[in-house]
């Protein structure tokens, strides 16, 4: 058992309460807002927030909270919680499905507990340290694809991608590889962590909308790489791959050698 389970079990009752109250919201959404990165945020993302936040401080009381929306709870445990509530705004407000609530739990500089919950899609991606992954209470597995040109390609943000990795990169990531889809930053991730992609490519996201992804790819066995080769969530960019075309992905994109935190293997 991962010495996370008390972690893992809370972070999950409290995503499935927030879902719930995001749900509340989805199909009849509150007038959007614009923040200062012109992204948009809703009653709903607050809300959610807000709960969750209420949650996590009663149940940890010393753990520090980190939320997209504002909310911030210094730590005196030396570990915090990354809050974002609703992952994918955008869709939320659109009606389409593919937005989730995210948590993750630090420790010190590595990721401990991620979870990803999407409620209109009633599945939820879940790791621990030492736990492996799951998916709805069953275990997955990166996609034991070996090659590039057969590997499904997810991207968020085109423009984003190509600013913050090699413009050349990333079009010849896009021309090499079988096949592209979008299906969100959160709902990637969870394509991913199934077997069902090969590689997400992100150019732009914060520690809340990494730390998942960051601990449920070192569980489901695939790579979590930054340009650098140190594999921080606060890089405000990142790639996850499946292990056999962990190479090609460095190739293209030239990423550095492994590096502390850069694969599971560290």
């Amino acid at each position: 058992m991962s010495t996370y389970a008390r972690e893992l079990e809370t972070a999950l009752e409290i995503a499935a309460a927030a879902g719930e109250l995001a749900l509340g919201h989805f199909g009849a959404p509150p007038p959007v807002e614009e923040k200062e990165d012109a992204s948009p945020v809703t009653r709903a993302d607050r809300e959610t927030e807000r709960r969750i936040a209420r949650m996590l401080e009663e149940r940890f009381p010393l753990d520090g909270i980190l939320g997209e929306e504002g909310a911030v709870l210094p730590s005196r445990s030396g570990r915090r919680w990354l809050v974002d509530p609703i992952d994918g705004t955008k869709d939320f407000v659109r009606g389409s499905p593919y937005w989730a609530v995210q948590l993750a739990l630090e420790e010190g500089d590595r990721v401990r507990v991620g979870v990803i919950h999407c409620p209109a899609l009633d599945e939820t991606v879940h790791a621990a340290a030492g736990a492996g992954c799951f998916r709805n209470g069953t275990r997955v597995a990166a996609s034991a694809v070996s090659r590039l040109d057969r590997s499904i390609v997810t991207v968020s943000g085109f423009n984003a991608a190509s600013a913050s990795w090699p413009g050349e990169g990333v079009r010849r990531l896009l021309e090499e590889c079988w096949t592209v889809r979008a299906y969100g930053g959160a709902c990637n991730v969870v394509m991913l962590a199934r077997g069902k992609a090969d590689v997400w490519l992100s150019g732009r996201g914060m520690e809340w909308d990494y730390a998942p992804a960051r601990v449920i790819a070192d569980e489901c066995g695939a790579r979590f790489l930054t340009r650098a080769g140190d594999g921080r969530i606060d890089r405000a960019h990142c790639v996850l791959c499946a292990p056999g075309v962990e190479q090609e992905v460095r190739r293209v994109l030239d990423i550095s050698c492994c590096a502390r935190g850069d694969s599971m293997e560290d």
